[in-house]
């Protein structure tokens, strides 16, 4: 009996052990997600469309007690599209071939703009893991514009007015300048706000594919707010390289020269018959998209050494 009691007891036995446990986790995660998105900036002279996004984030995560933090960096792709509502008229006075004074106007219709954008991205994320299976996540992401284009596309012809006829010679009279309807086409680039700051939220579930390698899929809203000074628009429409003269314009010229500014920076041309001067969009573009994420969490906590210690008798 004498020789059992000593041996329970660590001191009297000279064995001791100790283990080192710990309930934080590290991660180390790769993201990628698509969604709808659609840009809340434009006025009554804009018809938005519905955009896409794309996203690829790599991230740190650490996780306790089921709540998570992470922050990383990554890269968004955004493709927006804007119409304007309605015909556009652009009207000039000069005069035709023969020295009679003339409006000259250009008809547009069917009038859109195409937007690529690629961003550079900062995620923080800030979440809770409900028994390994539910979760929920709020956080915000700093985007800074890195490269843009936009493709304009409109129908458009010409016609000039004549203070004595009751109605204008349109689109079929190419000696005087008078061109049919044509789809014009061009590409420019446009200036977004120099920083975007996005309020994000999401909600999944949890899958274990393997041990060490877990997936989160789930949902996600996020609302694009720029942060930017000096507002600067150029009218649409650029005609400034082209003959001034209507019937010395060819529609070849006229194809090769005319020139389109963005939307998104853009205002109506002073020559327009409705809206001129007037901004196309209140300012910069505020964004907000939706859609479906997936985060792959490769599991890289350093296994707790486990100590073991003798003392010697």
């Amino acid at each position: 009996m004498l020789v059992l009691a000593c041996l329970s007891i660590p001191a009297v036995s000279g064995k001791a052990q100790s283990q080192y446990t710990t309930n934080t986790k590290h991660y180390l995660t790769l993201s990628a997600a698509a969604g709808l998105g659609v840009d809340l900036s434009g006025t009554k002279l804009i018809r938005t469309g519905v955009g896409m996004d794309g996203q690829a984030a790599f991230s740190y995560e650490v996780a306790n007690r089921g709540f998570f933090f992470s922050f990383g960096v990554g890269a968004d792709y955004r493709l927006s599209e804007n119409k304007l509502a309605g015909t556009m008229v652009h009207a000039f006075n000069t005069a035709d071939r023969d020295g009679y004074p003339i409006i000259y106007r250009y008809v547009y219709s069917k009038y859109q703009e195409i937007q690529h954008t690629i961003y550079a991205s900062v995620p923080i994320w800030f979440g809770y893991t409900i028994r390994d299976k539910v979760y929920f996540a709020v956080g915000a992401k700093a985007s800074l514009p890195l490269w843009n284009t936009c493709s304009v596309a409109a129908d458009m012809y010409t016609e000039g007015e004549y203070i004595n006829l009751i109605e204008a010679i349109s689109r079929n009279v190419p000696d005087y300048g008078f061109y049919p309807m044509t789809r014009y086409t061009g590409s420019t680039k446009y200036t977004p706000a120099t920083v975007y700051v996005s309020p994000m939220v999401e909600v999944g579930g949890c899958i274990e594919l393997t041990p060490k390698i877990t997936c989160r899929i789930g949902g996600f809203v996020e609302y694009a707010l720029p942060i930017a000074k000096d507002y600067k628009t150029k009218e649409i429409v650029d005609y400034s390289q082209l003959d001034g003269q209507p019937y010395t314009l060819s529609q070849d010229n006229l194809k090769a020269n005319i020139r389109f500014n963005s939307i998104q920076n853009g205002c109506v041309n002073a020559s327009a018959t409705a809206g001129a001067g007037e901004n196309l969009f209140k300012g910069w573009s505020q964004y907000l998209s939706f859609g479906v994420r997936a985060t792959f969490r490769f599991d890289v906590t350093q296994t707790p050494a486990i100590c073991r210690c003798y003392l010697g008798y």
